[in-house]
């Protein structure tokens, strides 16, 4: 959480986790991490869940088997699939023996393009996204990487950065469109088959936290400035901290009006499902949609939750009272920066709530909250960025672990160039490793380390 109103989730860019202690794999598919040949992966898809008819669906990386990523190279760039039960990861291409750097192979993506947005669509098929100079193309692939088809390519000044959801006919992303006063953003939908989109509502102001049905769940906020209310003056010779409190005290005087709702895709027709008001630089709530529920803790500075609470579509609620320990709670609530508050309701993991609090301490730290009974545990595994001890960043989740990222270091790599020359640049090359849950939850740090022969940053 910001001083100011930023609601978009960010990919959290990990530096290392130092408190991994690698335990190598003993069921690495040796034959994959050893020499250049690849097979291209077999792929399974959790299907196993009911769904209304021709629901949508949120689009995800990946899925409890594992997830796919991107490798950067010097002049092209590999689509690749980390596999769970292995630990290994894989180019997405069949051939024996290729080299992954020219448009004969299935994973092989030109210099100078980015891919964004790759995802699972069902069971046989993937989505991506790639970004040029010329415009934002959306790719469709069987889920081993084979059978490529372009759909949609974008007009000049129209860009595309993410896949949002899908359903049996259509896939739904956001377009935005310069103009001379800003942007606009329109969310469309367009057939598997392809064609021409069709544009369902517009986005401006709405953030999409998920789908539930046929409808999607949107958030929306707006910040309204009195008629009488004045920028700050900052006095001559002021220090950063009585500027940073003329500021505090302006934002408290704008208040945000916050609301939840459905958005029907077919009707247009909009279902409230929560709303609050609080004042700029703290959002009041933080807010997360999984696995059909609505989980929202109240927010603001120098506090924590008293509660959790979740809220199914249908508008049943429940909540939990959170017991935090003592420690914790007086570190926050005495905090003579009132800086402390919670950064993020980050995800819900074996029924517990994860949240990262930013407090008085150097560090952020994480907290498990037991949804069951509202007892709260640290997680103290952490990882350092930029200098900072901050918990481990979590990148994927199987059926009984969770990937994430235990370290970094810069290290010279030499690559082959299209015309056979090596080259040799200096590289952040990560480390990637599963975790159990319990070991997780217990601060273990027990790690089956990824055996990347690929994949070198997951973005």
């Amino acid at each position: 959480m910001k001083k100011m109103p930023v609601l978009v989730l960010t990919l959290i860019l990990a530096a290392s986790l130092s408190a991994c202690q690698v335990n190598p794999a003993a069921d690495i598919n040796s034959a994959s991490s050893q020499d250049n040949t690849s097979s291209a992966p077999s792929i399974v898809v959790d299907s196993s869940e009911p769904a209304a008819e021709n629901a949508l669906h949120s689009l995800k990386i990946g899925n409890t088997n594992g997830r796919y990523a991107t490798s950067y190279q010097v002049d092209h760039t590999i689509l690749c699939y980390i596999d769970y039960p292995s630990a290994t990861d894989t180019a997405l291409c069949a051939q024996p023996a290729c080299n992954h750097d020219s448009e004969s192979c299935t994973a092989y993506i030109p210099g100078g393009a980015i891919v964004s947005s790759i995802c699972l669509v069902d069971d046989q098929t993937i989505a991506f996204i790639v970004s040029e100079n010329q415009g934002s193309t959306i790719y469709l692939a069987d889920s081993n990487g084979s059978n490529r088809r372009k759909i949609y390519q974008t007009a000049s000044g129209e860009d595309i950065w993410e896949l949002t959801c899908a359903d049996e006919n259509s896939l739904y992303f956001p377009v935005s469109i310069a103009q001379d006063d800003g942007s606009v953003e329109t969310m469309y939908r367009i057939p598997r088959s392809g064609g021409e989109p069709e544009s369902v509502f517009d986005l401006s102001g709405c953030q999409i936290l998920g789908a539930d049905g046929r409808k999607l769940v949107c958030y929306e906020y707006e910040y309204n400035e009195p008629e009488n209310a004045q920028q700050p003056e900052i006095p001559e010779g002021a220090t950063q901290e009585e500027i940073d409190q003329l500021y505090i005290e302006y934002q408290s005087g704008l208040v945000g009006t916050h609301r939840v709702y459905l958005h029907d895709i077919d009707t247009g027709a909009e279902q409230d499902l929560d709303s609050w008001t609080s004042t700029m630089g703290n959002e009041g709530r933080l807010v997360l949609w999984q696995d059909g529920n609505l989980y929202w803790c109240e927010n603001g500075w120098n506090q924590l939750p008293d509660s959790m609470h979740w809220m199914a579509a249908d508008g049943q609620d429940h909540q939990v009272a959170i017991s935090w320990p003592a420690n914790v709670l007086k570190d926050v609530q005495s905090d003579e920066n009132e800086n402390s508050c919670v950064d993020r309701l980050e995800m819900i993991v074996q029924n517990r709530a994860l949240l990262v609090v930013h407090g008085p301490w150097e560090d952020f730290r994480r907290y498990a909250v037991d949804l069951s009974d509202g007892s709260v545990a640290e997680i103290p595994l952490q990882y350092q960025s930029n200098g900072k001890e901050k918990p481990v960043a979590i990148l994927g989740q199987s059926t009984d672990s969770l990937l994430v990222e235990m370290e970094t270091q810069m290290e010279d790599v030499t690559y082959i160039q299209q015309d056979g020359t090596p080259t040799t640049n200096s590289s952040v090359t990560n480390r990637y490793a599963l975790i159990t849950f319990p070991d997780f939850f217990a601060g273990k740090p027990n790690c089956r380390e990824i055996q990347a022969q690929y994949v070198q940053s997951i973005w």
